[in-house]
């Protein structure tokens, strides 16, 4: 094959190697989610709107945190725990179980909102350049920073 030809292949080879390495997230682990509690920083709704049902109010924000198999939500109205499983990029919440006081109306509306959010599959997807954590499904976006347990 003639040198021009190889001229003319390398701009678009270089190309689609920058565009992999720029889309490509690596799967999460489970030993990535246990290092730390994750804090709630930002949740949009499927539309890209801001969820103001699960700001909370002047309530500390959502935490999550990840033992082995197993998932616990703090800062809603109740604490609720359940089973989880990590599978590449998805991440599945099993059924959560709570405890059963009340609150006031904001953080009810919160408990609602991450239960909701939870118990449907979620794409996770981790930057480690920013350290954020992103939950991502059909009802809309969750960001997470972590936070030393």
């Amino acid at each position: 094959m003639s040198n021009s030809f190889f001229r003319r292949l390398l701009p678009a080879s270089l190309m689609l190697a920058m565009m992999a390495g720029c889309s490509s997230t690596p799967d999460v682990s489970p030993s990535l989610l246990t290092q730390h509690d994750w804090t709630l920083v930002d949740a949009t709704d499927a539309d890209g709107h801001l969820d103001a049902s699960l700001q909370g109010g002047e309530k500390p924000p959502v935490l999550l945190t990840f033992q082995e198999q197993r998932l616990g939500v703090r800062n809603a109205c109740n604490n609720m725990g359940g089973d989880y499983k990590l599978s590449s990029d998805k991440l599945e919440v099993g059924n959560l179980m709570q405890t059963m006081m009340a609150c006031e109306s904001e953080l009810m509306a919160r408990e609602s909102a991450i239960k909701t959010r939870l118990q449907e599959p979620l794409q996770v997807q981790y930057d480690a350049a920013t350290s954020r954590l992103t939950l991502i499904n059909d009802a809309g976006v969750m960001v997470f920073e972590p936070v030393d347990k």
